[in-house]
């Protein structure tokens, strides 16, 4: 695994903390649960069935509610999001959670990046990009916002601390295609 700068492993710092102490008026327990997810489920289990996926990486899948809960999608209910999304193999990343703290070793038909990518300091993002790339064989899902959190580090700066236009997103992953034709691109915004 490649390095990444100073900066990042301190943010994965206060990322630990946000999960054990809260953050503004949340618990820890109540912090980060993963449920960025939700509104995107749907969408993934039809990318799932259209690639015929067998095994997924939530990276940076927080508390991971959803896969240890019981939901109702469309008046059924699953055990869990496991269940709906008819995959046993479902990997769990979160370096701030520490029992989801272990980085994949294998590659993964699908990587789920919800929520996530615009909290990695600019001058690493296009690697942490990269690597999700690395360990996916099928296809990526991000989920990435372009305007400010409502969160704040201790020392007032935003939490989102690489924030971009969705051109310059786009541009981005356009690289991204060229250098991994093989690997579909399903990238959304929260503006």
């Amino acid at each position: 695994m490649d390095k990444y700068s100073d900066y990042y492993y301190k943010i994965i710092e206060k990322y630990k903390l946000f999960h054990k102490n809260g953050i503004k008026n949340m618990s820890g327990s109540d912090t980060f649960l993963g449920y960025s997810l939700t509104k995107w489920i749907v969408k993934i289990k039809e990318i799932i069935e259209k690639s015929n996926s067998n095994s997924l990486i939530d990276f940076g899948c927080g508390k991971a509610f959803l896969y240890n809960n019981r939901l109702k999608i469309e008046h059924e209910e699953f055990k869990n999001l496991s269940d709906y999304w008819e995959i046993q193999n479902i990997y769990l990343y979160d370096p701030g959670v520490k029992e989801f703290s272990n980085y994949p070793k294998k590659k993964y038909d699908g990587v789920i990046c919800t929520d996530v990518i615009e909290h990695i300091p600019e001058s690493d993002v296009e690697n942490f990009i990269d690597k999700l790339f690395k360990i996916s064989n099928k296809f990526v899902f991000f989920v990435i916002a372009t305007i400010p959190a409502s969160k704040y580090f201790d020392d007032g700066t935003n939490i989102h601390i690489c924030l971009k236009t969705q051109n310059e997103w786009n541009k981005i992953f356009q690289n991204f295609k060229i250098k991994y034709p093989e690997i579909d691109q399903h990238i959304y915004f929260n503006n």
